[in-house]
């Protein structure tokens, strides 16, 4: 570059400088408050290009007459505190949200303007300005800009502004003033200034109009030299998180005002088109009917798109596999309700890593096209591709597209990086814009850069519209390249072991609403339990489900998923009194379709049956048919058992728990200990980038194993025997209770924590009596492999990675399954599995686990390998245990039996339009098929998740299925 021409900095300076010289005026508005808002009627000189500026360190909303606006600043940028106005009389209103972009509590308002711009001086400055966005983004194009800037400059002399202009422009600026002039306030009152005087408006009109002709010029010259790089499609957006740092009510206000921000701006930029993915939010804004209308007519003409499909964007590891069908489940069918269609495209831009089944959930709920960005945010591996064929644990294939970020303010660095970032050049690139967190999507400059770039020399040619084009694109290339597995993100680990009362209560509702479901079909309760599912879903968002929120937005998810669990009890109880009646029998209710023999807990003996005397009430052993009930007589039981109690040790005919400072477990059966050593250790847990997310690699450098302080027998069979394990650290307390149970492999490990740390992990480490060939993890809907020895980077990253219910580290010949109620995170290297029990960071949430939690998980060996010892069924009996109903005049009854151990029901319902539901998918990665007994019989038609396609007849008491795969089938009633 020559010395002779001004840099980017240069031009920076002198366009802030002529940006400073075209205010021509200010008029202050004055506002009054008025019910809530801000308030004035405002006259608008016929003079200049006129603005609204409100001069504001947060968000809110701002009515102009019939039309809404967003304004927010969050300190970094000013274009959002600017909105035209036009010659005339204006009714204004000023709504402030509480609350800043991230939840902050400190808002501050200075007022409000109306600023006269000289029309053809400011539209110089704009169109310079995006110019030299460009120049500074492209290291090759750069010179051949600076050199169109310059000569364009050149033609725009300025000698002078007002001392009113300069400051008016520091306070609010499209063009970054250099730090010199805003340091100069610092020093000088700006009435000091006096002597600085205005410029002639005239001629500087006339100077910019000679300006942006030398411009164009410049440009179009530019065009003859220089091509396109490729296609890059865009789309406005604004993603906003349904509960982070500020509360639901916040949440619904930034939603509202996203939207009637797009709404009126789609008025004045014709090519605009705008992304919605959350049907949750459509449905909270369809209770403003007038809003709502103006919504549908803009779905309607194709400018506001409905994506993704689910009811909010949900994490993917943590839910159960039921709760991703109901996300799509019920947004699907909303948008079908409300707008006669579904959408094809799949949209997750910050959920925090996604299973390698959800392939299959996707296409089978109508998706086509997959669209993330998360993977960006690796941090030891770069993922290789922006698009790619995505296939799943049960080869459900789908092309997934990666995009380079989810809030693009459509700069140039922006637009440059999604293409640069792009691996298929043959196909377009992809980048959403728009503000999100706070709210507000696009803006009326990034639409402004819209049109500057769309198809300026030597940038990727810009495309707004359908998405459809994209869509249709991407699904016809066959020679994209294919990743197989999951997407398991090397970053926000900690998630997976947040918020134990969270997970604890998500894991509940998830099994309590399908059971409620399940139960109404068995005794012909026809009701819709929709309204039951929202709460839920709504709480799997990724923000509250890993627990990475505010303690009041926490505590609020807390409260609302208390209060939907009493409401699915007292249905349960209703539907289950309804059909077992009045009387003087205790009735078991086995809600999972195969027999179960188990422990259940009741308040007075049952006649005949195996008992045992705790502090709780009664310990019975009963055996109940598969999903159905029996009902027992109260009166004497029976003391038998194979619970036997030492000095330091429980065992039954099976295994052998030995506590002598850490943990043993023998098998009796095959002569062997299945666990050598367990052993509470507590870590430091100081990540450096995102506190409540984050576990990193080096937490194991500053571990301690606890000591037992105290150690007793607590019951003593035969039907259970329980060991209680007590220990200090700092001002914490934990407390274990160990307990092995009649005819059962299953140790439950129950713990009661009053934790009071900051910055400090727990976890419980297992040394296995084995090599440690395999490791298996559930995931929704699936099972995967990790290993445990890593061999590549790739492999390291995984060192603490999320399991559904249970995790199994086997050899071909013996394993043993770690199965939990909520804590799913868990590490494994060789023979040594570790679950994390719970962090204790300090942002966003000081008080994250602090105090009193209790949760249980089960440690299960067993001779063989997982699908042997049909683990998938023992975590589901875990987390589904027997359900008691007393005083009942009850009977005996089962209405459905799977007889197949790899075949899970996951979920019976009544159909969204006629019918009945089941649910069921493979679990061991075969090909098998199953007979379904019972009171369900005859043909059913396959259909989808969402319940619209056919497949075709097929016969229920024979349902085969691939290796992991899911099959809805339809059954008239």
């Amino acid at each position: 570059m020559g010395f002779d021409l001004r840099d980017v900095g240069g031009v920076r300076t002198k366009l802030f400088y002529l940006e400073a010289a075209s205010i021509m005026g200010v008029d202050v508005v004055n506002l009054e408050a008025c019910g809530g808002a801000l308030c004035s009627s405002v006259v608008v000189r016929d003079f200049g290009e006129p603005w609204f500026f409100v001069d504001v360190v947060g968000e809110g909303t701002l009515r102009v007459d019939d039309l809404q606006f967003a304004v927010f600043n969050y300190g970094d940028e000013g274009e959002s505190r600017w909105v035209r106005a036009s010659p005339g009389r204006h009714s204004l209103s000023l709504v402030l949200s509480p609350v800043r972009m991230f939840g902050e509590r400190k808002v501050s308002f200075n007022g409000m303007y109306v600023v006269y711009r000289e029309p053809s001086l400011f539209n110089f400055v704009l169109r310079a300005k995006l110019l030299l966005d460009v120049a500074d983004a492209f290291d090759d194009l750069r010179l051949d800009y600076l050199r169109v800037l310059n000569e364009a400059l050149d033609a725009v002399p300025l000698d002078s502004m007002a001392n009113w202009q300069l400051e008016f422009a520091v306070r609010g600026h499209i063009v970054e003033p250099p730090g010199f002039v805003r340091a100069l306030f610092n020093y000088y009152d700006s009435k000091e200034l006096t002597h600085l005087r205005p410029p002639d408006f005239n001629e500087l009109s006339k100077a910019a109009k000679e300006g942006l002709r030398i411009l164009e010029e410049g440009i179009e010259e530019l065009r003859v030299r220089r091509g396109h790089r490729g296609v890059v499609y865009v789309a406005g957006h604004a993603h906003i998180d349904l509960g982070w740092l500020w509360s639901r009510d916040v949440t619904r206000e930034k939603i509202r005002r996203t939207v009637i921000n797009v709404l009126s701006l789609l008025q004045s930029y014709p090519e605009l088109t705008f992304l919605v993915s959350n049907m949750a939010y459509l449905k909270w804004l369809s209770e403003d009917k007038d809003l709502w209308s103006r919504i549908k007519d803009a779905i309607k003409a194709g400018r506001v798109i409905p994506i993704g499909g689910m009811w909010v964007e949900s994490d993917t590891n943590l839910p159960g596999g039921e709760s991703l069908a109901r996300q799509f489940l019920y947004g699907q069918r909303f948008l079908l309700k409300e707008f006669g269609f579904t959408t094809e495209i799949g949209w997750l831009p910050d959920t925090f890593g996604f299973p390698a089944s959800l392939p299959q959930i996707l296409r089978k709920a109508g998706i086509k096209v997959f669209f993330e960005h998360k993977m960006y945010w690796n941090t030891v591996n770069k993922f290789p591709y922006s698009v790619f064929l995505w296939e799943g644990i049960d080869g459900s294939v789908i092309p997934t597209i990666n995009y380079a970020t989810y809030g693009a303010d459509l700069t140039p660095r922006q637009i440059a990086r999604a293409w640069s970032d792009h691996t298929s050049p043959e196909l377009p690139a992809f980048l959403p814009f728009g503000k999100g967190d706070g709210g507000g999507g696009p803006t009326w400059l990034m639409l402004e850069r819209y049109g500057a770039y769309r198809d300026l020399p030597g940038m990727p040619r810009l495309v707004m519209g359908n998405l459809k084009d994209l869509v249709n694109k991407v699904v016809k290339d066959c020679s994209l390249p294919r990743w197989r597995g999951e997407l398991y993100l090397e970053i926000h680990r900690g998630v997976y072991t947040n918020g134990i009362r969270l997970k604890q209560l998500v894991r509940i509702l998830e099994t309590k609403l399908r059971e409620l479901e399940a139960l109404s079909v068995v005794v012909g309760v026809h009701k819709n339990y929709e309204e039951l599912w929202y709460p839920l879903l709504e709480a799997e968002y990724h923000d509250p489900m890993g627990a990475t929120s505010t303690k009041a937005v926490y505590d609020e998810i807390i409260n609302e998923l208390e209060e939907d669990l009493r409401k699915v009890n007292n249905e349960l109880m209703n539907v289950l009194r309804n059909v077992l009646g009045t009387g003087s029998l205790t009735t078991i209710i086995n809600s999972l379709p195969w027999s179960r023999r188990e422990l259940v807990m009741t308040k007075e003996e049952l006649g005949g049956v195996p008992m045992q005397k705790v502090d709780e009430g009664y310990l019975a052993l009963v055996s109940i048919p598969a999903l159905g009930w029996k009902s027992f007589e109260v009166g004497d039981g029976v003391s038998s058992g194979d619970v036997n109690v030492g000095g330091d040790y429980i065992e039954n005919s099976m295994i052998k728990v030995v506590f002598n400072d850490s943990l043993k477990i023998y098998d009796k059966e095959v002569k062997r200990w299945a666990i050598e050593e367990g052993n509470l250790v507590v870590c430091e847990d100081i990540p450096s980038r995102w506190d409540g997310w984050d576990i990193e690699a080096y937490y194991k450098r500053v571990c301690r194993k606890l000591k037992p302080i105290g150690f007793s027998i607590v019951e003593r069979g035969p039907l259970r025997g329980c060991i209680e394990v007590n220990y200090k650290f700092r001002d914490s307390s934990i407390k274990q209770r160990i307990c092995v149970s009649a005819f059962n492999r299953r140790v439950d490990v129950e713990n009661e924590v009053d934790w009071k740390e900051r910055l400090t992990l727990l976890k419980a480490v297992y040394k296995l009596g084995l090599f440690g060939h395999n490791a298996s993890f559930e995931i929704p809907y699936g099972v995967i492999s990790r290993p445990t020895r890593p061999s590549n980077t790739w492999e390291v990253a995984k060192f603490e990675v999320p399991a559904l219910r249970w995790v199994d580290v086997w050899d071909p010949d013996y394993g043993v399954a770690i199965i939990n109620d909520g804590r799913q995170g868990y590490s494994v290297e060789e023979n040594t599995v570790s679950i994390t029990l719970l962090r204790s960071p300090i942002y966003p949430n000081p008080f994250l686990d602090y105090g009193h939690s209790k949760f249980t998980y089960a440690i299960y060996p067993h001779p063989g390998d997982w699908r042997i010892a049909q683990i998938p069924r023992r975590a589901y009996e875990f987390n589904q245990p027997l359900i008691i109903v007393e005083n009942t005049s009850g009977g005996e009854s089962s209405f459905l039996e799977i007889t197949n151990p790899a075949v899970m029901l996951e979920a019976l319902k009544w159909g969204e339009d006629s019918g009945i539901v089941m649910r069921l998918y493979e679990t061991y990665g075969i090909n098998t098929c199953t007979e379904v007994k019972g009171s369900i019989r005859g043909d059913g038609v396959e259909t989808d998740l969402i319940e619209l396609g056919d497949y075709g007849t097929t016969d229920i008491s024979n349902l085969c299925f691939r290796p992991y795969e899911i099959k809805t089938v339809l059954i008239s009633s």
